[in-house]
């Protein structure tokens, strides 16, 4: 078709609506009969269950779980995570796979023509809203779009779903019931676009985060938005921890990478901080907590390292609850002492008139006297809470001996002559 406003360029390419997918046959009558009364049996016997992955199994500590406070004989069971009691009730435990739910290959292909076009339409749109992402300045216009916002939430764990373990062990051998409909890729045509708007979703919110104020939205906005950067922040999955398949084979942008970048900016605000520590579950914030713990003792990734320090600062300063979460996860204070003790290090060695004469190569560039007043404060933060002040015994003389260093900065060491004034508390 021509265009009739005069122009020559045909407009086949424009599409005016989504056609339908399919025809949804009528359901029988007693196809719903029998959906009706397996409906009416499931709401007689309702089942409480608690959804958790092998990773938060062996991770729980006595009574993360609501059974640990019900009132009755429980003999021995602190010595384990769920207790005597709740692992004779198994059933209550609905254990999920690390890794979600993907794509299988299938030998044939029968993409129909609209799903393509319509997958080619939403990876140009995407990409379209990365690219703008990237210039200065629209990330402040960006941030304040509630549509986007809204979209970019739905988009973090689109069909990101971690399926229920099964029990019994797997064997090559498929069911024939399995095999029905594995020949052809019509139903879930949509995994190679949905790779691509993921990455395009989260390079965008990486890029605005900076600006966006998740404080202004409604629940139904910023909700899906925290809840899918913590869950990628925690999720044990290959597809969280390694490269995006769409980059290059030297690239390490990763899904848990560009969330850790989009939450740094994100507590800048202390807004954003406030929606971060109140995302539930509680559980979830441990095993972020221990992440970025982790992340600061990794003196093999310096951005990461400085990344998970600058966000565990704001969030240890925004509550003391926070604080004594961040203190209690296993080698927290000593990698944060173990940074301000490299950066002195490093400062140490770039003042060395030895390593001048003998033309050394220069080493790692220290850390920002900003960065190093971020890991004081955290630490300030975390020796303010009472039931934390045994936890810096064993590491008095570190700090200071980092205190008395004569490269330390000056406002460095006031932070840290506070932490031991809080320490001395005791």
């Amino acid at each position: 078709k021509k265009n009739k406003l005069g122009g020559g360029d045909t407009t086949e390419h424009i599409q005016t609506h989504f056609e339908s997918k399919m025809e949804i046959p009528p359901l029988s009558s007693t196809g719903k009969k029998k959906e009706l009364e397996g409906k009416g049996d499931s709401e007689e016997q309702p089942e409480k269950s608690i959804i958790a992955t092998i990773d938060d199994v062996l991770s729980a500590r006595p009574g993360a779980l609501p059974e640990d406070t019900n009132p009755g004989p429980q003999t021995d069971s602190g010595k384990f995570p769920f207790g005597i009691q709740q692992a004779k009730s198994h059933r209550n435990i609905r254990l999920l796979e690390d890794e979600p739910r993907s794509r299988d290959e299938t030998p044939l292909c029968t993409i129909a023509h609209w799903q393509d076009s319509l997958a080619k339409r939403c990876i140009c749109v995407s990409n379209i809203v990365r690219s703008l992402s990237f210039v200065p300045g629209n990330d402040a216009e960006m941030s304040k779009h509630p549509g986007l916002v809204l979209i970019l939430g739905k988009l973090i764990l689109l069909h990101h779903e971690h399926p229920e373990r099964k029990r019994a062990p797997q064997t090559y051998e498929k069911e024939e019931d399995e095999d029905k409909g594995v020949a052809c890729s019509k139903d879930e045509w949509w995994w190679d676009c949905l790779e691509v708007l993921r990455d395009n979703t989260l390079v965008t919110l990486a890029n605005i985060s900076g600006q966006l104020d998740l404080s202004a939205y409604t629940e139904s906005i910023c909700l899906p938005i925290l809840d899918g950067l913590l869950h990628w922040m925690v999720c044990p999955s290959a597809e969280a921890q390694d490269p995006f398949p769409t980059v290059g084979p030297n690239s390490v942008l990763s899904p848990q990478r560009l969330v850790l970048e989009t939450l740094c900016k994100l507590s800048i605000q202390d807004n954003n901080v406030d929606l971060i520590l109140a995302t539930p579950p509680f559980s979830r914030q441990e095993k972020f907590y221990a992440t970025l713990v982790r992340y600061v003792g990794d003196r093999k990734n310096p951005v990461c390292r400085e990344m998970s320090m600058a966000l565990l600062s704001n969030l240890a300063q925004g509550d003391t609850l926070a604080a004594r979460a961040i203190a209690v996860q296993k080698g927290s204070i000593g990698n944060l002492i173990s940074f301000l003790e490299d950066g002195v290090t490093m400062a140490q060695y770039q003042q060395s008139q030895h390593n001048l004469m003998h033309m050394q190569p220069p080493p790692l560039e220290p850390p920002s006297v900003d960065m190093m007043c971020r890991a004081a404060k955290a630490l300030l933060a975390m020796a303010r809470v009472d039931e934390n002040r045994s936890e810096f015994l064993l590491h008095e003389g570190r700090l200071l001996d980092i205190s008395i260093s004569a490269v330390l900065n000056s406002l460095v060491a006031s932070v840290i002559c506070d932490v031991l004034f809080q320490i001395g508390q005791l």
